[in-house]
């Protein structure tokens, strides 16, 4: 079979994008680049500013949270109770009745208490 230089062009465009993958998924393994690059770390303080505290918030300033009526917020504080604080927003996700949905509604209205709370918890 003969390939064409047009042919011979696009195989090899596959094959460097197929190496290109390995390489990186390879750096990633070990270690050394992370793939996500969406960084897990709070925004800057300016940006959470009014957001409710879910490590420190009580029964009434989590039913201030659009979708988390008296039930779900006592869930919030039985699982913070039981399972510890919550190093990201996004750990709500543990909690029984709280899904992507729910989640996606008040990301951008709670915190976790700011970097120094992340460092206290192991970040």
């Amino acid at each position: 079979m003969r390939l064409t230089g047009g042919d011979r062009r696009a195989l090899a465009a596959v094959l460097a994008a197929g190496a290109a993958m390995l390489l990186c998924l390879a750096l990633e393994w070990a270690g050394a680049v992370p793939l996500d690059p969406l960084p897990r770390a709070l925004p800057a303080a300016a940006d959470t500013a009014g957001a409710v505290d879910i490590n420190a918030a009580g029964l009434e300033e989590l039913m201030s949270l659009p979708g988390i009526g008296e039930v779900r917020a006592q869930a919030i504080l039985e699982d913070r109770e039981k399972n510890g604080p919550y190093r990201y927003p996004e750990d709500l996700i543990r909690v029984r009745g709280i899904g992507e949905g729910i989640l996606e509604h008040i990301l951008d209205r709670i915190t976790t208490g700011g970097d120094q709370d992340a460092e206290d918890f192991g970040g």
